[in-house]
């Protein structure tokens, strides 16, 4: 969207303060994402109260012409009209109101070029050292949590000689990590039905000075193929983040994620683990899904542990209008929701914890990010800070870890 915007000739700020045009791009996921996006939107009068705003995404998806209604909204832009938004902009000119507009298209159109992009800008510009690269949208699987599908439409994919293009123009300008992204990055498929390991290989072909990392993966799209990689090439991150959301076949019957053999996915993860013990492995999970109960969550607890993932993002499960989970019966009390809640990141804290013990005798690679302090990302996603050091933004490090761990970030030094 910078890139659009820059190439149309407007001035993009990160600051909202002095700024004519607000975008907010938006969440739906959760009920809190939601209420926190409100309050943000309405503050936002209040800082730049000259500003009008544009509200995109799945929030201006799900809600609508009603978000005309808060202070300073001028446009409501849906998922199928974001491709749209400079269009939009200029077609309201610098000195309109522009008031009142919604665009709310078909969720499943949009995928033209100018959907996908193929604009990139360097580093410097955008201030950015990851440069991240959408290769699919939207989801084909009909969760009964999720409300995602019904916001960002059915599965399609990017046009892979586009992706290719725009990859190499994001390496020879300069970026050093690219990140394949998506709804569903598992779905992706090209017009030979190929999918995210072939994509993945062309990649790889690509000469230059990078790294690429993967984005959430669903448990159905792991296979041998694709944990190797992940594990054993050296220029594919050594780093899985899997939306496994309970590790308990009845809950995920519940969830509507069958996935085939569970016994299966169980052995897989716990073999990355093993096979790749300095890569990182990550997870989504719900706590307190309708018809969980406590014996079904002490067997994810369980099989967690078993696993060692090395962190993971717990979310207490959320209803989600128009979702089947919202309407099931079983709903669990929001204590006990935030109690499993606690005893889950208790647990990965933990898990998190033995892992970066594994690591303080091995050299961690990191891209600086910022440069006062000295920070940036492991290949293995651990946040890391080298105190003494003033290297240049968006340059390699070599480091070890030292120990410590501050606001996040492990302190390091470098080798």
């Amino acid at each position: 969207m910078r890139a659009r915007l820059t190439a149309d000739g407007y001035s993009v700020s990160d600051e909202i303060e002095g700024a004519d045009i607000v975008i907010v791009n938006t969440c739906s996921v959760t009920s809190f994402t939601e209420s926190k996006t409100g309050r943000f939107i309405r503050s936002i009068s209040r800082l730049a109260p000259n500003a009008r705003i544009l509200v995109t995404g799945c929030f201006a998806q799900q809600h609508g012409e009603a978000l005309l209604e808060y202070p300073g909204v001028a446009w409501v832009v849906g998922n199928g009209d974001k491709h749209r938004i400079p269009e939009i902009l200029s077609s309201a000119g610098n000195g309109g109101t522009g008031v009142g507009t919604a665009h709310l298209a078909d969720i499943d159109k949009g995928s033209d070029d100018a959907f996908w992009g193929g604009r990139v800008i360097g580093p410097g510009e955008s201030g950015r050292t990851r440069f991240s690269l959408k290769i699919q949208e939207g989801c084909d699987y009909r969760c009964a949590y999720c409300i995602v599908p019904s916001l960002r439409g059915s599965s399609r994919s990017a046009p892979k000689g586009l992706l290719i293009e725009t990859f190499k123009r994001a390496v020879d300008m300069g970026y050093k990590e690219i990140v394949l992204t998506g709804t569903h990055i598992g779905q992706y498929r090209d017009v030979n039905k190929s999918g995210l390991e072939s994509l993945l290989e062309d990649f790889l072909k690509i000469p230059g000075d990078y790294r690429v990392r993967l984005s959430s993966l669903d448990p159905r799209d792991l296979t041998d193929t694709l944990t190797a990689m992940a594990g054993g090439d050296g220029r594919v991150c050594p780093h899985l983040h899997v939306s496994v959301q309970s590790l308990c076949a009845d809950v995920l019957s519940r969830m509507g994620r069958p996935y085939g053999d569970f016994d299966l996915l169980m052995e897989r993860l716990r073999s990355f683990r093993e096979k790749f013990p300095m890569s990182g492995l990550g997870a989504d999970f719900i706590a307190g899904h309708p018809g969980e109960s406590g014996a079904m969550f002490e067997t994810t607890l369980r099989n967690a542990e078993l696993i060692g993932f090395t962190y993971g993002h717990v979310f207490r499960f959320s209803k989600r209008r128009g979702t089947k989970a919202a309407v099931m019966p079983d709903q669990v009390s929001e204590n006990v929701k935030t109690a499993r809640s606690a005893a889950l990141r208790e647990l990965l804290e933990k898990n998190r914890g033995k892992f970066l013990s594994l690591l303080f005798a091995h050299p961690l690679y990191i891209i600086i990010e910022s440069e006062n302090p000295a920070r940036g990302v492991s290949g293995n996603y651990i946040k890391v800070e080298v105190p003494e050091s003033r290297p240049p933004k968006n340059s390699w490090m070599r480091v070890a870890l030292m120990g410590a761990v501050r606001d996040g970030y492990c302190i390091a030094k470098e080798t």
